[in-house]
């Protein structure tokens, strides 16, 4: 079963040119992978400003395989200090597209903001990944090829019928006083109870917590195509509201964000 939610997050943008790449894979690969990215940081200290967005991230190392690690969701902005030169190679998954890789359920896999890939995934997975990313230097060639591996890897797997309902619902009700109430958790086929062990299990989050981080890349997507800044309208009480909650979930007040680079050196923000 494949989640049929057209959810789909954003970071930041990246100021600095010839850094950073993104590609959206091809159906069917596009049921569980949201998009790769490769980011090639220059010489010198730099830093990376992640923001929440409810999605596991693969990170890779191209020219390390020890350095291979997965983000799972978080709740807050998580800055990654990089040296550089060094490249890493990301595969985002879609909403609960990674269970086509990870059997481990998403809540066991600790609190820390990273997990070695190496704990979670088979390791012929991640060789094969690796050896993927490495028969070529030019990015669109190495999605090509990735694509091909992971397809002949993923598997389907099952989502929870109720998680499923859940999130069609969140989907539907991006507001700030969405029901979670016992009654119109039943119509989820769960109790409200069961609602938060089965979200935190499956999607890292409480009902809430998962809700809000759906609602605020909603308004960023909006924003960052160049849409009507009064968008909070329709998903927050009102504008302070909606200022504090994007500022404690994205680190930075609406404005600012759209017009930062998520990838600084330590000499000056963009």
């Amino acid at each position: 079963m494949v989640l049929s939610v057209d959810f789909n997050t954003i970071q930041g943008h990246v100021g600095l040119e010839n850094t950073y790449s993104e590609s959206l894979p091809s159906s069917p690969l596009n049921r569980w992978v949201q998009s790769f990215w490769q980011i090639c940081v220059p010489d010198g200290m730099f830093s990376y400003h992640s923001i929440p967005d409810s999605c596991v991230d693969w990170i890779i190392n191209t020219e390390c395989y020890e350095d291979n690690f997965i983000v799972p969701p978080f709740l807050s902005p998580i800055v990654f200090e990089l040296s550089g030169p060094v490249s890493y190679f990301g595969i985002r998954f879609r909403l609960l597209g990674h269970q086509g890789l990870i059997s481990c359920p998403l809540g066991e896999w600790g609190t820390h903001n990273t997990v070695d890939a190496e704990n979670i995934l088979p390791s012929y997975v991640i060789n094969a990944v690796f050896e993927s990313i490495n028969q070529t230097n030019k990015f669109q060639d190495r999605c090509k090829g990735l694509s091909t591996v992971l397809l002949s890897m993923i598997k389907h797997s099952e989502i929870d019928a109720r998680v499923a309902r859940y999130l069609h619902y969140c989907y539907r009700n991006p507001i700030s006083n969405i029901n979670l109430s016992d009654k119109q958790c039943l119509k989820f086929g769960v109790s409200a109870r069961q609602l938060r062990r089965l979200t935190k299990l499956y999607l890292g989050h409480s009902p809430k917590d998962f809700s809000k981080v759906m609602r605020f890349q909603k308004v960023l997507k909006s924003l960052s195509l160049g849409g009507d800044k009064t968008v909070w309208v329709d998903h927050y009480y009102d504008q302070p509201h909606y200022i504090r909650e994007f500022k404690r979930i994205s680190g930075f007040t609406p404005d600012e964000f759209i017009n930062l680079s998520v990838l600084y050196n330590h000499k000056s923000k963009q």
